[in-house]
């Protein structure tokens, strides 16, 4: 089985000449001939057509004295790749002699840091900002903004929903259905289960390269099904089973590392009961089939239980029908209530065949333990 995680493309794209298309042919990527003014504390809107523009470059100097340099991408609808250049460049292959620092915003409102310890002096330098991940034609805009020696103070992301009495079952699901980031770059989904922010998702998705598991993970929440997902919080893990392939997190912090003051999340409550053979089934989650790579609104799909897998006369997994697919791993899947019953986790395919078959961990798996920190968060 191939578990559903969702990867994102690393900055070393940058030295290739060209990029690779879904349907074999590749495109150069082009830089910008022109090099735009970059001054700290304002904001630099860019808007970019790939395959025209992949890459826009700022001119930018740095004072005598300076001890760190920071450059914030906000509000961005793609993977923006940042690289800090010594000069101006004309072609990709240059970028590998050119550069000093590098970033990819993986996560929305990613910084890259360069510092004296780094290399930094006084001097003149070339941002080059763009998304080397889009896809050709695609159209990607997002904002820039320069600090030197302490971050930029901007404006702290509220949650963005309604309150949760005035939402409909699906917009509550909707609304509970997160997309999660690793420091990795790896990532995929989860559900919030308690007002405290109690995340259940798929130990994969925030599975470390070296085979452990990673502490913390970032979270986005929808402001509704149309719009991109807005990176809100941070959550620490709390449990892990790899038998299980799941994971228990906790919203613990805001994005600078201070605390939640009063949570009161959007949560789904957890179905009591199990699912029958024909029963319907919805997932929502992240693929990154549905978006721009790893920036993607929520998606829904639908089936039904189309059998089970038992384990020690117990339910282990729920098969099904319902697509599910890269990013969707430890998502959010609802039974005809808009109760949480399971969690995407698996699929299996046949490229030959073109035939597929979901396994969806159901919630009545979840540790006994689990379910009791559970319990113990939510409304009296």
């Amino acid at each position: 089985m191939r578990k559903l995680g969702v990867c994102v493309v690393l900055l070393v794209a940058l030295l290739g000449v060209a990029r690779a298309q879904d349907d074999g042919e590749d495109y150069e990527i082009h830089i910008s001939s022109k090099l735009l003014e970059l001054k700290p504390g304002e904001k630099a809107h860019v808007e970019l057509t790939s395959g025209e523009v992949d890459l826009q470059g700022f001119k930018l100097t740095v004072p005598d004295g300076t001890k760190a340099l920071y450059v914030n991408v906000l509000a961005a609808t793609a993977d923006i790749d940042l690289a800090l250049c010594d000069s101006k460049i004309d072609d990709i292959d240059e970028l590998e002699e050119q550069e000093v620092a590098e970033a990819m915003t993986a996560r929305i409102e990613e910084t890259l840091a360069f510092t004296s310890d780094d290399g930094l002096k006084a001097g003149s330098y070339v941002l080059y900002a763009g998304s080397l991940a889009a896809y050709e034609e695609e159209v990607v805009s997002f904002d820039v903004l320069l600090s030197f020696n302490d971050k930029p103070k901007l404006d702290a992301p509220t949650l963005p929903f309604k309150p949760m009495a005035g939402l409909t079952p699906l917009q509550r699901a909707v609304a509970a259905s997160v997309m999660l980031y690793t420091e990795e770059g790896s990532g995929g989904s989860g559900t919030v289960v308690t007002p405290t922010g109690l995340i259940v998702t798929n130990r994969h998705v925030i599975e470390a390269e070296n085979g452990g598991v990673l502490k913390q993970a970032w979270v986005s929440f929808a402001p509704d099904a149309r719009k991109l997902p807005v990176q809100t919080h941070i959550a620490k893990l709390v449990f892990e089973s790899e038998a299980l392939d799941l994971a228990l997190l906790k919203i613990a912090t805001d994005l600078d590392g201070g605390p939640v003051e009063k949570p009161d999340f959007v949560w789904l409550p957890i179905a009591e009961t199990e699912l029958d053979l024909g029963d319907e089934i919805r997932c929502l989650g992240y693929p990154a089939i549905g978006g721009s790579h790893s920036l993607c609104s929520i998606t829904l799909t639908r089936g039904v239980i189309s059998g089970f897998e038992m384990k020690k006369d117990a339910l282990d997994w729920y098969k099904s029908d319902c697509l599910v697919s890269a990013g969707n791993s430890g998502g959010t899947a609802i039974n005809g209530k808009g109760e949480f019953c399971a969690i995407p986790t698996e699929t299996l395919h046949d490229p030959d065949t073109m035939e597929f078959l979901s396994y969806i961990r159901p919630v009545q798996a979840l540790p006994k333990d689990w379910r009791e920190a559970i319990r113990k968060d939510l409304p009296k």
